[in-house]
């Protein structure tokens, strides 16, 4: 009957320990997937909107109508590479598997830096679309007009924009850093519960052993 009894408890343990590493795993899988990588994508999203805000203040001091199609031919393909990996963020948050109590902040700060974004990108597009009609006037007063007008459309009205973009990515990260610290501490949590007991199961388990010997030997003496 002991011995039964001792199989099972080692069998309960070996069962309890497998789902707490199964859970642990998976913890350390969501840090990895749903935020390490997310906060790269995040950095790579800054550095492609400088070159995208780049590329707009160098259309503007293009000095020909070819060096200017030259520069925003790549815009379009740019803007995507900046939207698509805010989009991915977005479904990955709705769809996480493990909520957590930032989850909420999470999306809340990505519909902001989605909003921001689309502010941004349409305050830019007009100012492309003043130097398209540039370009196309023949009136040096009208060019230099719609040149200045884009301009300052790209210095003033996009650039607080822009700015307001990158901050908010900035408020994004600090979320997602807690988000990610929350799921690290409950895996690290979990761990040191896992090994406690553990060690009482296995102290135990001894103990019984220990037990069944002693009473053995006293019965057959």
């Amino acid at each position: 009957m002991r011995s039964i009894l001792i199989s099972l408890l080692i069998l309960l343990a070996g069962l309890w320990g497998g789902y707490s590493l199964s859970r642990v795993d998976q913890e350390l899988r969501v840090i990895y997937a749903e935020y390490t990588l997310a906060t790269t994508d995040l950095g790579h999203i800054n550095a492609k909107l400088i070159r995208y805000r780049t590329s707009v203040l160098r259309a503007i001091e293009a000095d020909s109508q070819k060096d200017f199609e030259s520069i925003t031919s790549g815009l379009t393909e740019r803007r995507a590479q900046i939207e698509q990996p805010i989009e991915r963020f977005i479904k990955a948050a709705n769809s996480a598997t493990i909520k957590r109590s930032g989850t909420a902040d999470e999306l809340r700060e990505l519909q902001a830096v989605k909003e921001r974004l689309a502010d941004y990108m349409a305050t830019s597009e007009q100012t492309i679309g003043l130097i398209q009609q540039r370009w196309k006037t023949t009136s040096p007063d009208e060019a230099k007009r719609l040149r200045d007008a884009a301009e300052g459309n790209a210095v003033e009205r996009a650039g607080s924009k822009f700015i307001a973009v990158t901050l908010e990515l900035d408020l994004l990260l600090e979320v997602v850093a807690k988000i990610a610290g929350e799921v690290r501490d409950e895996a690290d949590r979990q761990l040191r519960t896992m090994s406690a007991i553990v060690v009482g199961i296995s102290v135990m388990l001894a103990g019984l052993v220990l037990f069944a010997g002693n009473a053995s030997r006293h019965q057959k003496g």
